[in-house]
């Protein structure tokens, strides 16, 4: 942005949607195995007096990461990436149109 004017490249945007697919399937390997350990942790302390709190927790979280995951990348509508390609695909759109109402015909 320079003298208040807004300059977007829809190539710089699909970029930035690939980079938060990858930061998404980085995640997942992280993701599985905080899972897997807090699983574990629940089913393991089953019998004691926190066990049901352990299994909610890992419940939760498990939910809770798997979201962060859907949220960041990957071909859920609303995740950043697929945010982002809307956006340059609709400010490409948009450039598109613009060009074409000022050709000669």
């Amino acid at each position: 942005m320079s003298n208040g004017s807004i300059s977007v490249a829809p190539e710089e945007l699909r970029q930035a949607a690939g980079a938060a697919d990858a930061v998404s399937q980085d995640l997942q390997a992280p993701i599985a195995t905080a899972k897997r350990d807090i699983e574990a942790a629940g089913t393991a302390m089953k019998t004691w007096y926190i066990g049901p709190d352990m299994e909610r927790v890992a419940h939760d979280w498990g939910m809770a990461l798997d979201e962060l995951c859907r949220r960041i990348g990957g071909s859920n509508p609303d995740s950043a990436a697929s945010r982002l390609r809307r956006t340059a695909d609709g400010h490409q759109f948009n450039e598109d149109v613009t060009a074409q109402s000022f050709q000669v015909r």
